[in-house]
C-alpha cells in the first residue's frame, strides 16, 4: 500500500487496536487518538504496522474458516488455497464463489430455524422482492432460490428483530455489513458468469475484487466459534452428536456437548434425521433449508443446502457433490417445516 493511498478513516480495527495498546493521550484537557497521532506524524511507521496488522489479521481469519466454521463453507474456502487446482485461479474463484454461496445458505438456515423455533410472527415485516421495497413475505419469497433474493429475506428479519427489540440472535449477530459483503459478491459473481469461457487473466483480476469482500465476511463470522451444527447420533447417559465444521468432510463425533434436559427430547424426536444448530444455550431445527447425505463408503457425510422447490419437491446440493437431490421419503415433512414458517410470515 502506497503512503499516498492511505485513509485514516479506513482502518478502524487497526486505530482501535493502537489505541488500546496505547492508551489514552492528553495534553492540555484535550483527548487525543494515538493512532492519529501515529498516522499525521510517522505514516510511514503506521503503513509498515498496518500491514503487519492485517497479515496477522488475514490468517486468523483463514483459521476460523478452515477449522470453526460449517463444513460447507470451510472445505471450499480450503479448496481455494490448498486444492489440488489451487495454481488455478479459475478453479480458485469458482471454489471462493462456492464457499461465499454457502454462508448465503447457511445464514438463510439459520435465521428461518430461529424464526421457526420461536415462533416469530413476522406478518407485518417489510422485505425488499419483486424490484420494490417494504413489501410483505410471502411462499414465493420464502423459498426463493435466488440468493440475493435470501440476502434481502436474511436483512428483513435482522432490521425487524432489532428494530422491535425481539433479541432474535440472528439479529444479534449477522451484521448488516456482512449482508451488504455477500450482495456485493453476489454482483461480481454475476458479471464472472457471464463472461464467456474466461480467461486465467480475467480470473486473476476478478479475484483480487472478491477477495478483500470475501475477507469482509469473514470478519463477520467469528459467532460461529459459537455455532455448533449437528445431528443427533445417539444417547447413552448423554447425546451423541456428528459435528459438521472445518474443511474435513470426514464423519466427526462428540459427546461431550452439553444439551440442557429441556432440549433433548427435542433433539431426540427424528434421531439422525434432523440438522441442529446449537447456538449457546439454544438449540434449533434448520430443516428444510438445510439437510445432509452421507457418502457409499460411510467416512464422510455432506451438509446439503436447500437450492429450490421443483416438481413439488425440495432439492439440495450436498457439499462436494456438484449436483443437485432431493430425499423423496422427507417431502412431507420438509412441506409441513415449510408451512410452518409460512404461518408466521403470511399475512
Amino acid at each position: 500500500m502506497e503512503l499516498d493511498d492511505l485513509i485514516y478513516e479506513e482502518h478502524e480495527d487497526f486505530n482501535q487496536s493502537i489505541d488500546d495498546d496505547e492508551g489514552v493521550i492528553t495534553i492540555l484537557n484535550t483527548t487525543l487518538r494515538a493512532s492519529k497521532i501515529l498516522f499525521t506524524l510517522e505514516k510511514e511507521t503506521y503503513r509498515i504496522a498496518l500491514t503487519d496488522f492485517e497479515d496477522q489479521q488475514i490468517e486468523e481469519l483463514k483459521q476460523l474458516a478452515f477449522y470453526t466454521l460449517p463444513d460447507c463453507i470451510a472445505y471450499h474456502y480450503w479448496q481455494f488455497h490448498r486444492g489440488p487446482n489451487s495454481n488455478n485461479p479459475i478453479e480458485r474463484f469458482l471454489h471462493l464463489k462456492d464457499s461465499w454461496e454457502a454462508v448465503i445458505f447457511t445464514l438463510n438456515a439459520l435465521v428461518w430455524g430461529e424464526v421457526r423455533a420461536k415462533a416469530i410472527d413476522l406478518k407485518t415485516a417489510d422485505v425488499y422482492h419483486s424490484g420494490q421495497p417494504n413489501l410483505r413475505f410471502n411462499s414465493r419469497v420464502l423459498m426463493t432460490d435466488e440468493l440475493k433474493q435470501i440476502l434481502e429475506n436474511v436483512k428483513a428479519v435482522v432490521n425487524y428483530s432489532n428494530t422491535n427489540g425481539l433479541n432474535l440472535k440472528c439479529g444479534e449477530f449477522i451484521t448488516i455489513e456482512l449482508v451488504d459483503a455477500l450482495y456485493e459478491l453476489q454482483n461480481n459473481r454475476n458479471h464472472f458468469s457471464h463472461t464467456a469461457t474466461p480467461t486465467r487473466e480475467q480470473a486473476e483480476e476478478e479475484l483480487r475484487v472478491v477477495l478483500p469482500l470475501f475477507q469482509k465476511v469473514l470478519k463477520n463470522l467469528r459467532f460461529f466459534e459459537n455455532i455448533s451444527i449437528l445431528r443427533f447420533d445417539s444417547f447413552t447417559t448423554k447425546c451423541r452428536f456428528q459435528t459438521f465444521k472445518a474443511h474435513s468432510l470426514s464423519r466427526e463425533f462428540d459427546e461431550s456437548i452439553e444439551i440442557q434436559a429441556a432440549h433433548q427430547a427435542y433433539v431426540m424426536s427424528n434421531p439422525g434425521e434432523v440438522i441442529f444448530a446449537k447456538w449457546e444455550d439454544d438449540i434449533f431445527s434448520l430443516s428444510p433449508f438445510m439437510h445432509y447425505k452421507h457418502d457409499s463408503t460411510g467416512h464422510e457425510t455432506y451438509l446439503s443446502v436447500y437450492k429450490g422447490k421443483r416438481d413439488s419437491k425440495f432439492w439440495y446440493e450436498p457439499v462436494k457433490v456438484r449436483e443437485n437431490i432431493c430425499f423423496d421419503p422427507l417431502q412431507a415433512r420438509f412441506d409441513a417445516e415449510k408451512t410452518e414458517i409460512q404461518n408466521l410470515i403470511v399475512p
